[in-house]
């Protein structure tokens, strides 16, 4: 897709986006995504895949089963669970998770990663899982701001993708990081802040303008350098509470070390769309003080 394209399509990109995630209760089809974006089908479809690397049945599906693995993890009821992510019945539901998933709804809420990461909780164990040190370079970073739940940071990761097209770049081909500047257990789920960021060259230096006066507007960050403890998270990322709190309430007070004052980071090592929201890797980053 050309630049200016981009900037043509960029709203409705949106438009769209904002509807898919407000509505995952209610039908997606394309030809009704398509009369949100003001265009035919045919047309839309096309266009948004050639600029998200996904087409739109298979965005809508990916969102709707890491909203379903989130509400399985938290013991909502399966049939619940099935009409908030807007399947018809249970049945339905119940094959496109054992699809995509490998498991039902009910073998993931029993199984799943987020219940070994409970017990390991539970018992106390710092030793549970293999926790590194790193020292990580100062990394120059294009940002998007985010409010909200950290689990919706993908929309400000979406408004990421496009502003970077437009500027010629790939975000697959770049590190992806979040930077979680507010403290959860602290902080109503609607004034949380984050950051949707990716490192770049320092060649790259275009002006940080939003691609229409509607659009976000981009900013550059420096991660902070020095050493961090990093756990690599294998799962859902609606387990991830789970592993920070195994970090935070076992291994953290077992290890000796001190954090530091600087945000939490996550570096995001699979695509950003493909495989299942099970086999996602994702780096959790503490921010160590230098001994």
């Amino acid at each position: 897709m050309k630049r200016r394209e981009v900037f043509s399509y960029e709203d409705r990109f949106d438009l769209v986006l904002s509807y898919v995630y407000e509505h995952l209760d209610q039908p997606l089809d394309l030809i009704r995504l398509a009369e949100v974006a003001g265009m035919s089908a045919r047309h839309w479809h096309r266009i948004f895949s050639a600029a998200f690397g996904e087409s739109l049945p298979a965005l809508v599906k990916r969102v709707r089963l890491q909203r379903a693995v989130a509400l399985l993890a938290d013991n909502v009821p399966i049939a619940e669970v099935a009409t908030q992510c807007g399947y018809p019945n249970v049945s339905s539901f119940t094959r496109t998770f054992r699809s995509a998933v490998g498991v039902t709804p009910g073998e993931y809420r029993e199984h799943g990663t987020h219940v070994d990461l409970r017990i390991a909780r539970i018992a106390n164990d710092p030793q549970r899982y293999r926790v590194r040190e790193v020292e990580l370079a100062s990394t120059r970073c294009v940002a998007f701001r985010h409010r909200g739940s950290f689990f919706t940071i993908d929309r400000a990761f979406h408004d990421l993708r496009i502003w970077l097209l437009a500027h010629d770049m790939d975000l697959d081909a770049c590190d992806m990081y979040g930077v979680y500047l507010s403290d959860p257990s602290r902080t109503d789920e609607g004034k949380l802040e984050s950051l949707a960021c990716v490192a770049v060259p320092e060649s790259f230096a275009p002006d940080l303008l939003p691609l229409s006066p509607d659009a976000s507007t981009p900013l550059w960050y420096s991660l902070r350098p020095g050493p961090y403890a990093v756990l690599t998270h294998q799962g859902a990322y609606a387990d991830m509470p789970e592993s920070y709190a195994w970090l935070f309430g076992c291994w953290l007070p077992a290890s000796g070390h001190v954090l530091t004052d600087d945000p939490v980071l996550e570096r995001y090592l699979s695509p950003a769309h493909g495989g299942t929201p099970t086999t996602v890797r994702t780096d959790l980053l503490l921010p160590l003080r230098a001994a």
